[in-house]
């Protein structure tokens, strides 16, 4: 590696670094890293504040970073009585989960989580790494525990009951995403679930308005969508399933069955695309693009959990390659179509090949 490409991979871990820092770890002068700084800068490698590096498929994910269990039923559940299952450990979280996704479809993405001083936490971190996320924006907080989520499926697959524990997120405060911005800001995406506290999502969102800075929200929950602003300028896309749909729009659960008119009452409150999960029923896409409901692809589903995320991810994916948002919709059902086949939240074989072979398959007709 060249000394050039020594210093950029430097800046890529810390943008905040010195050039004194650099100096001593690749053992030159500092008025040498100088010279390279100047000559990547005039190159216009890296730019802005810090040393920001300009990439073009840079995507930040921000939210939660879970350890997560999984509780599989092996038959009809039975409520207050023991129940046999068979149980699992993996890394969870909603943010996360869609970095690692994009991260197997070959795009560059960090993740910026709170995570606690345990063992938990640095098993998260460190697997995540190693699935090709950066997570050297993570923050390891002294004394806390890191967030769990707990989940009981039935025989079928389906999500019967779950817990989750997510309070270490309430550390995820203003102060830590202003500090964080100029690395969020050098991002061409930004998503975000809801496990960031109310106040923190309002800054997010006003600040990439003002800024244009594209952001994805997911809203995780319809008890965590409460937490997002009435006025979401600024949210380029949103994909709340059916429940968090009536909660978005502010119309009680089931007092309509037009969807099209929960996806404008989502847009009237500022979004620009809205992406509605309705399970069997497809996506809803309601947007700047039009509207379009997209049905499913037929899949021998063995577990719904990742689902959704692995479909925002997808459909990320196709926005960074260029496609519009309608069209990407088809890459977020291709790599939900992947992950429904497996009992993975992050299924191993969401590759870039395989999702552009399932994608193909669907399409040729069009």
């Amino acid at each position: 590696m060249d000394r050039e490409q020594q210093i950029l991979a430097l800046i890529r871990q810390n943008p905040f670094i010195s050039q004194h820092e650099m100096a001593n770890i690749i053992g030159i002068s500092r008025s040498a890293v100088a010279g390279y700084i100047a000559a990547l800068t005039k190159k216009g490698t890296i730019r802005g504040r810090a040393y920001v590096t300009s990439e073009a498929r840079t995507i930040m994910c921000i939210g939660g970073a879970n350890l997560d269990s999984k509780a599989v039923s092996k038959a009809p559940i039975r409520l207050a009585s023991s129940n046999p299952v068979t149980v699992s450990e993996s890394c969870g979280g909603v943010a996360r989960n869609i970095a690692e996704s994009l991260a197997g479809l070959a795009c560059q993405v960090s993740l910026l989580t709170v995570v606690g001083d345990d063992k938990a936490g640095q098993w998260v971190l460190d697997a995540t790494r190693q699935r090709g996320v950066d997570v050297s924006q993570a923050v390891t907080l002294q004394g806390e525990s890191t967030g769990s989520y707990t989940a009981l499926l039935d025989a079928t697959g389906e999500m019967y009951l779950a817990f989750a524990n997510m309070d270490i997120y309430d550390k995820c405060t203003p102060a830590l995403l202003r500090d964080k911005w100029p690395h969020m800001a050098a991002s061409r995406l930004i998503i975000a679930d809801t496990n960031l506290p109310a106040d923190t999502l309002g800054e997010l969102i006003e600040r990439c308005h003002e800024e244009g800075v594209t952001l994805f929200i997911d809203p995780v929950s319809s008890e965590k969508a409460k937490k997002l602003p009435l006025q979401l300028q600024g949210v380029n896309a949103i994909f709340p399933n059916l429940e968090e749909a009536y909660q978005l729009a502010g119309i009680p659960v089931g007092e309509t069955s037009d969807y099209r008119m929960l996806a404008e009452a989502i847009r009237k409150r500022g979004v620009q695309h809205v992406f509605i999960t309705l399970g069997i029923e497809g996506v809803l896409y309601v947007g700047e693009e039009g509207d379009k409901l997209f049905s499913p692809l037929p899949t021998k589903v063995v577990e719904v959990t990742g689902a959704g995320d692995a479909f925002v991810a997808g459909l990320a994916y196709g926005i960074m390659q260029e496609h519009s948002y309608m069209d990407s919709c088809s890459y977020g059902l291709s790599a939900s179509h992947i992950t429904l086949q497996t009992t993975q939240s992050v299924a191993s074989d969401l590759t870039e090949d395989r999702l552009q072979q399932v994608h193909n398959s669907i399409t040729k007709g069009d």
